[in-house]
């Protein structure tokens, strides 16, 4: 027991040696700052440290802070820095950071340094007053300071008693950062000849990271000529029309040199574009590879004999295999593209001649990769000589989808483009970025179907929303700060950056082969949607079976039901690829396209788990108040190295 209590006095004591040893390190004896309070809020501060190093050290950091944009919206300049040994600087979190001494050399013992610098300042931002809120001493230093004395010099301004002004409004805090207390504190204030005030005075014994604070509240306009933040909000007034104005204008004169796109020549035809399948005519008539492009080529390979259908009950289908694609190309002299090659033998992976694939096989074969594949590859096919747009009009379309978003960033400059501004229009700077992307979505959209639509008039309709909420939200804020102005380059903007990105999505100009696949497909779309009876049954006649060659392609055009119609009343042999328990009907054959666009690829995809991700929750706080120890402009601290 008597030894357990020995050792534990030895520990303490020991902790105790430590921790004074540590304490007694470095601190400083005096800290003297001289201020000459400028009343365009620039301040010159003179500080004069006297150091006592207990072990020789090279120096000492001394941090200045310039950053209050989180507490009063500004952020210090700090000019004209000297010192009386050889220093450093660097900006860290908030701070100009001087290290001063040399790497070379160590001091020891007591040692003076004298730093001088200009706090600039902007103009006064509180409402009803100003003040010179200042902090002596910092609550950054990390050592003991013995002693802190201060003289504060106010300059006479023209108007205004400073006796009468200083007499009640002075306020000392001293302590750990937040305190209150001015115990310790003695000062006096002495009015000179020239009508200049000193505030002089001194405190002792500070403990680390406490400080000694000074606010003085003056009368509004105090501060004279003092530094106005930056404010381009006017320039911007005339800048966003204007610049939005004319990059609508270079973009429609872009368009008319290098996009506009000749009128298409547009006459029936009897035969697919070029002899191309459904799946790429589809991708022809509309930009775009989908799930029913893919499931018109059952159709299709079924009316060329590679495959059989038997329905076993309503969208339960099962697909035999009746012969090689390969097979197929070499016997008929088909160029067959590798995309459709590799489209088929995913479909019966793993299947041979007389082999039978259902849903169930479909899905553990992953063939909704193998359509995801195959869709990528599509686009691919018609590059070089195939490409359907000219190269030099889709880089320009790319950069004038980048241009729409300037008008709503030059809006978004015209509500908020002011230095430490905290009121940040973020409604806007968001729709800067949403309203070209939403735009750019739409009217392709819009565009890659316009041939195929009886009626645009419903999609145009559509494509006003985003713009619509897009002016609703800026207009609102737009109106709040400037008025109807404001509400008027709104609009200008938005309207801008809306038809800057319809110029962006009809800039691809047709290659000369695009344009003649663009017109061979309508012309087959014109044919299948309007054939006379007359022409259908001559023939009809010629081949009985032509319902069934043209059903892929009235499939991926979306004139299937159209394409049974021309069949009404009209008596067509059965299709000897199809069994089901449904009497043959060509309706039922345009029903059946539908349904097996739409339970093929849902098959087609293999059973998976999904997973959801946490969101992540931030918080914030806020800062307030006034009169407490280390709350004023200035300050910092140190330590040494």
């Amino acid at each position: 027991m008597k030894k357990s209590i020995s050792l534990v006095f030895v520990l303490i004591v020991s902790v105790a040696v430590c921790a004074g040893a540590f304490a007694t390190d470095y601190y400083i004896e005096d800290y003297n700052v001289d201020v000459e309070v400028g009343n365009n809020a620039v301040h010159s501060v003179q500080e004069t440290l006297l150091f006592n190093f207990q072990n020789p050290r090279h120096g000492f950091y001394r941090e200045i802070p310039y950053d209050y944009t989180d507490y009063s919206g500004v952020e210090a300049r700090i000019t004209h820095l000297s010192c009386s040994d050889p220093y450093e600087t660097e900006r860290s979190n908030g701070y100009l950071v001087m290290k001063i001494g040399s790497a070379d050399t160590t001091v020891q013992g007591r040692r003076t340094y004298e730093i001088s610098y200009d706090y600039d300042l902007y103009a006064d931002t509180n409402e009803g007053y100003d003040e010179f809120y200042f902090n002596i001493l910092g609550a950054g230093w990390e050592c003991p300071v013995r002693n802190v004395s201060f003289s504060i010099r106010l300059p006479y301004v023209q108007g205004y008693d400073l006796a009468s002004i200083l007499k009640e409004n002075v306020w000392f805090t001293r302590g750990s950062y937040g305190s209150t207390s001015s115990k310790g504190v003695t000062y006096s204030i002495e009015i000179q000849s020239d009508g200049s005030a000193v505030i002089r005075g001194s405190a002792s014994s500070f403990a680390p990271y406490e400080a000694l604070t000074l606010r003085v509240q003056l009368p509004d306009g105090w501060y004279k000529d003092a530094r106005q933040p930056w404010d381009l909000r006017d320039a911007f007034a005339i800048i966003n029309p204007v610049f939005s104005v004319l990059l609508l204008v270079l973009a429609a004169v872009v368009w008319m040199l290098y996009g506009r796109d000749p009128i298409p020549i547009v006459s029936a035809r009897f035969e697919a574009p070029d002899g191309l399948s459904p799946l790429l005519v589809g991708y022809l008539a509309d930009k775009s590879a989908d799930d029913k492009d893919i499931i018109s080529m059952l159709f299709y390979w079924a009316d060329k004999g590679l495959l059989s259908i038997t329905e076993e009950k309503t969208d339960k289908f099962t697909f035999t295999k009746l012969k090689d694609i390969e097979q197929y190309a070499i016997e008929t002299g088909t160029d067959v593209p590798s995309l459709e090659v590799q489209l088929f033998n995913g479909f019966f992976k793993g299947c041979q001649v007389g082999d039978t694939i259902d849903f169930k096989k479909l899905g553990k074969n992953n063939f909704y990769e193998c359509m995801m594949s195959v869709k990528g590859r599509v686009q691919g096919y018609f590059r070089k000589e195939r490409r359907l747009a000219e190269t030099k009009s889709e880089v320009i379309a790319a950069v004038f989808g980048f241009v729409a978003i300037i008008p709503m960033l030059l809006f978004f400059c015209r509500l908020s483009l002011m230095e430490f501004s905290n009121d940040l229009a973020f409604g806007s700077f968001i729709a800067a970025f949403l309203l070209p992307i939403a735009n750019t979505t739409a009217f392709f959209l819009l565009f890659r179907k316009w041939y195929l639509r009886k009626s645009n008039v419903l999609p145009v309709l559509l494509c006003a929303v985003p713009s619509v909420c897009m002016f609703g939200i800026l207009a609102s804020e737009g109106m709040a700060m400037y008025g109807t102005s404001g509400v008027v380059q709104a609009a200008v903007s938005v309207l801008c950056s809306t038809m800057i990105s319809f110029l962006s999505a009809i800039m691809p100009k047709r290659s000369a082969y695009g344009n003649k696949m663009l017109e061979q497909t309508l012309g087959y779309r014109e044919f299948i949607d309007k054939v006379e009876m007359s022409v259908l049954r001559m023939l009809i006649d010629e081949d009985p079976m032509v319902y069934y060659h043209v059903l892929g392609y009235a499939v991926v055009l979306g004139l299937e039901d159209s394409w049974a119609n021309k069949f009404k009343g009209i008596t067509i042999p059965p299709a000897t690829w199809y069994n089901g328990p449904t009497a043959f009907d060509v309706y039922y054959f345009s029903r059946m396209a539908s349904r097996m666009s739409r339970v093929v690829p849902a098959a087609a995809i293999p059973k998976t788990s999904s997973s959801s991700n946490p969101g992540a929750h931030v918080g914030g706080s806020s800062f307030g108040g006034g009169g407490f120890s280390g709350g004023g402009f200035g300050g910092g601290g140190g330590r040494a190295w």
